[in-house]
């Protein structure tokens, strides 16, 4: 399997993925155009590119499901969200805002400094925006966390 460094997918196919994920099972392209405010064409064609990629299996009229590299990928998406929006909430921003502000420059950011970010904060397990998920091939191979 491929190494992850954070700059895979553009923007917005990421914020597809992360969305895919947290929906579990089979999510259909409708769906997501609705929830991003698109229409479904727009979403076809990035669910293509996406699926091109190995992310995610791609059943015309049928919905999209993450592959094994899809939810991981996925998971490092979110754990990267998470972490940025705690860095920006540590300085003075509410938990909402730095969601908000997360997502607009959270893709600059590579899984190697997201690891050392999540170092420098002792591994912290919540956000502002949920749970901070760690595994052992991530910054954490002794499974310790900050409580």
């Amino acid at each position: 399997m491929r190494g992850i460094t954070g700059y895979e997918l553009s923007s917005k196919k990421a914020e597809y993925l992360k969305y895919i994920y947290m929906q579990g099972d089979v999510v259909k392209t409708n769906e997501i155009a609705a929830q991003f405010s698109v229409a479904p064409s727009t979403v076809t064609k990035a669910l293509t590119e996406i699926a091109r990629a190995g992310y995610i299996e791609h059943s015309p009229y049928r919905g999209v499901r993450l592959t094994s590299l899809g939810s991981k990928y996925a998971r490092f998406l979110i754990r990267r969200h998470r972490i940025v929006a705690l860095v920006l909430s540590r300085y003075g921003l509410e938990p909402e805002e730095a969601c908000s502000e997360a997502k607009k420059v959270e893709q600059c950011f590579s899984k190697d400094l997201i690891n050392r970010m999540c170092t420098s904060l002792g591994h912290p397990i919540m956000s502002g925006c949920g749970e901070i998920e760690h595994d052992r091939c991530c910054c954490c191979p002794s499974g310790e966390h900050q409580e």
